[in-house]
């Protein structure tokens, strides 16, 4: 379990595609999209900040145990953690909303789908993917010593 199952690129790319799943999934699906998620973050890539291998916050076993209870939106919610800002919203057509804050509160994702499980679900994956382009355009910025002048 230390060892990561794929790449950070090949990681991203699920996450994508796993962002367009929940986009367009049907309410009778939803119980699997969660279960995807379980999996692909628990087999995140990406280092802490302490250089350690990624750890889960959350417990696949008690995230199973609520889709048995038919508790979805409890189970997103274990996913995502305690720390996330949120808003879940249902329009009168059944189109449902969730905005989800950045952690500096700098940007929202809004994402709609079938359910608010789904919502919110594609509201946290877009996060995380916000969240690694803005480290990774950081990274790519150039970096000039102090005394160097540009013409």
């Amino acid at each position: 379990m230390t060892q990561p199952v794929c790449s950070k690129e090949v990681w991203t790319a699920r996450l994508r595609d796993f962002l367009h799943d929940c986009a367009g999934s049907a309410p009778s699906e939803e119980h699997d999209r969660i279960r995807e998620a379980v999996l692909l973050l628990l087999h995140d890539p990406r280092p802490r900040e302490d250089g350690k291998p990624h750890r889960p916050h959350f417990d696949p076993a008690a995230i199973e145990a609520m889709l048995g209870c038919n508790a979805s939106e409890s189970a997103v919610l274990a996913l995502i953690g305690p720390d996330d800002t949120f808003m879940l919203s249902r329009g009168m057509n059944g189109t449902c909303l969730a905005t989800l804050v950045m952690a500096d509160g700098s940007e929202e994702m809004i994402c709609e789908a079938a359910t608010l499980s789904l919502a919110l679900l594609a509201a946290y994956v877009s996060k995380l993917l916000t969240t690694m382009e803005r480290r990774n355009q950081e990274k790519s910025q150039a970096r000039l010593p102090l005394g160097v002048r540009l013409h």
